[in-house]
Formats: structure tokens, sequence, C-alpha cells
């Protein structure tokens, strides 16, 4: 028989428990639209939990502001248009994260941590200087959609087969690749439109 102290501390475990689980959520979709999206600023002012988007962009930052940490069911995360020359792996701080966008920064490789984002539905990389996606991003067995426009990768890891079930498209024009690469990843995502400047003779 549990004992009336016993009881208390179970009931209050059960309550904290209880209470974390509400305030951590994964929006849908629908739900998502609905809730706004915060400048630094604003997000600063509201409940850190009920920060789902943020905007960063045009902020010529070159890494991620330590107060955006606590902002943890961050679910969209817009980083365009900063000076970043290396991935944020803070970014793996945001779990329930769905959407990143890292455009127009001078970033060169994506770390493995991007792997650690596994509900990731859009991953936007255009207009950056990568070379390399890591074989972590078999992990994001949620991404619909992939944006690698004008970057300078010469191709991308096997491990992205993984994907071939749920990833729908993936932007990978103005890029300099030669056609074996691209029938190489034309093989491994089969099911996927990937939109393709026009291949070069070139091999790397």
């Amino acid at each position: 028989m549990i004992n009336n102290k016993s009881y208390k501390f179970l009931i209050s475990t059960a309550l904290i428990v209880f209470a974390v689980n509400v305030k951590a959520q994964l929006l849908d979709s629908i739900a998502i639209d609905t809730v706004p999206t915060y400048t630094l600023q604003k997000a600063l002012k509201q409940d850190p939990l009920k920060v789902y988007k943020l905007s960063l962009k045009k902020m010529k930052l070159t890494e991620l502001p330590p107060k955006i940490l606590q902002f943890k069911n961050l679910q969209i995360l817009n980083l365009k248009s900063n000076k970043f020359k290396v991935f944020p792996k803070e970014i793996i701080t945001f779990k329930y994260l769905q959407e990143l966008n890292i455009s127009a920064n001078k970033i060169e490789i994506i770390t493995k941590e991007l792997g650690e984002l596994i509900y990731l539905r859009k991953f936007i990389a255009s207009s950056n200087r990568i070379v390399s996606i890591p074989p972590e991003i078999q992990n994001l067995k949620k991404l619909q959609f992939l944006d690698l426009w004008g970057n300078d990768i010469g191709a991308l890891p096997i491990e992205i087969t993984e994907l071939k079930d749920n990833l729908i498209e993936i932007d990978m024009r103005v890029i300099l690749m030669s056609k074996e690469e691209n029938n190489k990843i034309k093989k491994l995502l089969p099911n996927t439109k990937i939109r393709f400047s026009k291949s070069c003779d070139c091999s790397f």
C-alpha cells in the first residue's frame, strides 16, 4: 500500500510530466499557419514556449544569438541573408524545427548536426558556398523539400536514398555538376522531382 507521502510525490511527479508535455508540442501545418512570426525584439517579449516562428533575416549575424535558445518550441526559423560562414550547430536545441532557411549566407559545409532535426520538412540552403551535405541527412525522414540552388556541390551522399519515400522535391539549379552525377542522383531518388540546370561535360 502506498503511504500518503508517496502518493503525494507520485501525483506531483505526474503533474510535472503532464505540464512539460503540454508545453512541448509539435504543431501541424494548419496550426503553424495560424501562429505569428516574430522578430527577435518581439519574441523576447513573449512567453518563450509560445514562440513557434522566428525571423532573424538581414541582421548581419555570424552566429545564433544565445537569447533565442530559450525558444524550445521553435518550429520555423529564418536566417536568410546574414553572414554565417559555419552551419550553426546550436540549431539542434530546437528539436521540433520543421522549416529552416539559411539561404544567402556564406556557409561551406553542412555539419552532421543537421541529422538531429528529425522533424524538418523544409530545408532552404540556397545561395551559399556549400560543398557537401552530411550522410546524416538520411535521418530526416520527414523532409519534403530541399533547396540547394546556387551552391558548389559536386555530389550528394549516397545515404540520401533513405529519403526516397518522403522527399518530394530538390532544387539543384545553378550548380556545376556532371551529367553522370545528375543521373546518379536520379537513381538514388527515383520518386523525387529534381530541378537541375543544364549539366556540363566536366568531371569532378
